[in-house]
């Protein structure tokens, strides 16, 4: 008996072994594989950077000088490894003299952009937040500054614009995404955005702040409160965010009522009430992208129009409100969008859900050139969340600035 039992017990750990031998064998293939594109990727990236360098020997040009803002602490401390091995070097081998600046703490950014001098172009090298301070930095500038390109370098945990710009994922689909974002920089493929401006409203006991700037999105309300606690359920791996929803569907720290009242104009294709005009520089960039004029609006300061400074009121009390800019194209304006007054347990937990595979049923409510939004009867520990940066909730004037940064963006030239 005993050596029938010894028997299958030996039978039993080969088992084992044999299993985990095989996962260990898949996995390391996988891995392999996994490695063995990215290689293919970086050389033929590297190879088409090159091409670059040679140009800029062939014609004799001095190195133009770009500043990258790289967040080290950013998407869990492996943005600057990430930085270091798959976009530094093409950036060297396109020609490039790239002098990086690394962020220390919150607000650095802002600080560095606000000071910088002698660059060509910047590049945000980290996620959401580093891309706001260092728009709000670069406009904020009294010069003309914010003419200059801006690359996204999508590095971050959460990188909204960068994602929408380069389309990415995980593993190889990553890297790729990073090279293409290096290779928009080196291409000199650039594109306008708009931009928010956000100016704080004091009251007559505080000092009035400085204006913000941003270009996805003002959030407020229940989903933006789960969105922010999801990393505390890690435990539970790619399943966070929907365990986010069912600990929290209930709880009293999220915000469930926003309410207050929206004054707004409508949107303006530009005339003399809202069209300040700027003059385009012409930088040592325009080697590398093609020359583009710049849309005058001479002609629209000539024009007036009388709905532009006209003002509407809306009441709201919901369980959200979001503003950004509005990316379906026509006249530049805000995009506000309320979501339900209430939710049960049952259905709140299922929006979320059909959130986080993409879908949404908040609606569209206004669309605007400018917006007074005056929060009421908020909790003291309220927040917005501007460009994935928390902020107190407080009376705020929010406009939209057509055209304000020139993006640097993909181009159809690089195929693996």
């Amino acid at each position: 008996m005993e050596k029938a039992l010894k028997i299958v017990k030996t039978l039993r750990n080969n088992w084992k072994k044999s299993v985990f031998g095989a996962i260990l064998v898949y996995y390391g293939a996988a891995t392999a594989k996994e490695k063995y594109e990215i290689n293919i990727l970086m050389r033929a990236a590297c190879k088409e950077a090159v091409k670059y360098g040679d140009a800029m020997i062939e014609y004799d040009r001095n190195p133009t000088l770009i500043t990258v803002v790289l967040n080290p602490v950013a998407n869990k401390r492996k943005a600057k490894k990430d930085f270091e091995k798959y976009c530094e070097p093409i950036l060297h081998l396109a020609g490039l003299q790239v002098d990086v600046k690394v962020t220390t703490s919150e607000g650095h950014a802002k600080e560095i952009v606000e000071n910088l001098k002698g660059t060509e172009a910047i590049i945000v090298a980290g996620g959401d937040g580093t891309l706001s301070e260092t728009v709000t930095g670069l406009l904020r500038r009294n010069d003309d500054a914010n003419r200059f390109p801006l690359g996204i370098l999508p590095l971050g945990s959460t990188n909204s614009l960068g994602n929408t710009l380069f389309p990415g994922g995980k593993g190889v689909e990553r890297v790729k995404q990073l090279i293409e974002a290096c290779m928009a920089i080196v291409q000199g493929q650039t594109v306008l955005k708009d931009a928010m401006k956000i100016e704080p409203l004091a009251n007559e006991e505080e000092t009035p702040s400085r204006p913000i700037y941003a270009m996805t999105s003002i959030d407020w309300g229940a989903f933006r409160d789960i969105q922010a606690k999801r990393d505390k359920y890690w435990l539970y791996g790619p399943l966070r965010e929907y365990a986010s929803y069912i600990f929290n569907g209930y709880k009293d720290s999220i915000t469930w009522i926003c309410n207050g009242v929206i004054t707004y104009t409508p949107p303006c294709a530009g005339c003399s009430n809202c069209i300040t005009k700027k003059p385009e520089l012409k930088r040592k960039w325009s080697f590398f992208m093609p020359s583009t004029q710049a849309t005058t609006d001479t002609d629209k300061l000539k024009i007036l129009n009388p709905e532009c400074a006209s003002t509407q009121e809306l009441c709201f009390k919901t369980s959200e409100i979001k503003i950004s800019p509005n990316l379906s194209g026509g006249i530049p304006a805000l995009r506000v969008e309320l979501g339900r007054n209430k939710y049960s347990y049952t259905e709140f937990v299922s929006e979320g859900w059909r959130r986080i595979k993409g879908d949404s049923n908040i609606e569209e409510v206004v669309q605007a050139r400018t917006i007074l939004l005056q929060p009421q009867s908020t909790k003291p520990d309220e927040v917005f969340e501007i460009d994935k940066e928390e902020f107190d909730v407080k009376p705020m004037k929010v406009t939209i600035l057509p055209n304000m940064i020139k993006l640097f963006c993909k181009s159809e030239r690089f195929d693996k």
